[in-house]
């Protein structure tokens, strides 16, 4: 290399830290200015969009909140119709059963008054088992001779006077006994009733 050659570069590298030439800030044209108005717009109407989306979100949760809140009504008040039908089905179920209890009654009644007195053995027990089946399912006579009557559970078919042994206001006779099953009424005692002074 020459020694001129040598030198030039020596002046030129001498040590002292020399910047690298920086290169110029591209200035922003218009063509920038109008992309990164269009990108905002972009970026407020995606978010238009997603406020709208999560309105439209909470009113489906809403609804459906509300469609289960009336579905769980629906099937409660199912439960309860469903409960006042199985309740109505034992009662037509018991009915026909107190037209035979009737019947035995009438029966033993005409078997103690005629020649037939030896059937009421065993008409009676035919009663006395269908009490027990009666009880068995939850269903107790109600409205005895000597009884207060009491208009929830009796129905007056007449009223005699006061006389000796009953008290005024009590169950003289009894056409047809009356039914609780539970604390429901199936059917009212029908009676007669000492008149009140």
């Amino acid at each position: 290399m020459s020694d001129e050659r040598r030198v030039n570069d020596e002046e030129q590298f001498d040590g002292r830290d020399h910047e690298a030439p920086q290169p110029e800030a591209p200035e922003t044209g218009p063509d920038e200015h109008e992309e990164i108005d269009i990108l905002r717009s972009e970026l407020r109407a995606v978010s238009e969009r997603l406020a709208a989306l999560e309105s439209d979100y909470q009113a489906c949760l809403d609804k459906m909140l509300r469609a289960r809140a009336d579905l769980e009504n629906t099937r409660r008040r199912q439960r309860g119709e469903l409960d006042r039908a199985r309740e109505a089905g034992i009662d037509a179920a018991v009915l026909p059963v107190l037209d035979v209890y009737d019947d035995l009654g009438r029966a033993l009644r005409a078997a103690e008054v005629g020649e037939a007195a030896s059937i009421v053995p065993g008409v009676r027990a035919v009663r006395d088992s269908l009490e027990r089946s009666l009880e068995s399912i939850g269903v107790k006579p109600v409205g005895a001779v000597g009884d207060e009557f009491d208009p929830s559970h009796h129905e007056a078919m007449a009223v005699v006077p006061a006389g000796e042994g009953l008290q005024p206001g009590a169950i003289a006779e009894v056409f047809e006994t009356g039914f609780l099953r539970g604390e429901r009424l199936v059917r009212p005692a029908r009676v007669v009733v000492v008149e009140q002074a």
